[in-house]
């Protein structure tokens, strides 16, 4: 629901897996496998500004930036990789376009403002995303499900709109972390016996959902 669209094939296979952000609390001797240094930071300020810290943990005190690393470079195709990093320069490019500077250097206000631009735009294009042409069909039908769950095969992920990839990777990476599995969706490693229709009113700040 907090997506408002299916996850894509790349994103469902990284969480499957095992893609997860690096659990070391330092960032001292973490090195990214895909992204540079200046996509990294970037990637940071975004996916903070997607999740920021309240009550509960930010993006990056549970290292999204991480998983986001992991999955472009152990699940992404050469193709889906190059475009990615050139949507992340070209998000930079509008930055730097309609506000003069660097999101890192833009406020609150103008990095919510773009990020829902960039949201909009895909929200727009996903309808159009959905509609492959009778051949992309008919292949897609072949593929057995070997094929699909190698997330190589499966390049319809290639045409998924930027900000929706970003955005899934973002919520993704946080909920799937150990931190927030734990102190925010109050995970119950040996839960206790079922009840199928409880009140939840006469469970006060339970998290029960979360199971």
């Amino acid at each position: 629901m907090m997506m408002g669209y299916a996850l894509s094939a790349s994103t469902v296979m990284g969480v499957m897996n095992g893609c997860k952000a690096d659990t070391v609390t330092s960032e001292a001797g973490w090195k990214p496998a895909f992204f540079d240094a200046k996509e990294t930071d970037l990637l940071k300020i975004i996916t903070e500004q997607i999740l920021p810290a309240t009550d509960t943990p930010g993006a990056n005190e549970v290292f999204v930036h991480r998983f986001m690393d992991k999955l472009v470079a152990e699940v992404y195709t050469p193709k889906m990789q190059e475009r990615f990093r050139k949507s992340l320069a070209d998000f930079a490019v509008d930055c730097k376009t309609t506000y003069g500077k660097n999101f890192v250097d833009c406020t609150n206000e103008q990095r919510d403002e773009l990020l829902l631009k960039h949201e909009a735009a895909a929200r727009a294009m996903a309808p159009r995303v959905k509609e492959a042409n009778e051949e992309e069909k008919k292949r897609f039908a072949r593929m057995t499900s070997q094929e699909m769950s190698t997330g190589v095969t499966y390049q319809r992920t290639n045409h998924e709109p930027f900000f929706k990839l970003l955005k899934e990777m973002t919520i993704v990476g946080y909920f799937t972390s150990e931190k927030v599995g734990e102190e925010v969706l109050n995970y119950d490693p040996i839960p206790g016996m079922d009840i199928p229709c409880l009140d939840m009113s006469e469970v006060p700040n339970s998290r029960s959902w979360s199971l």
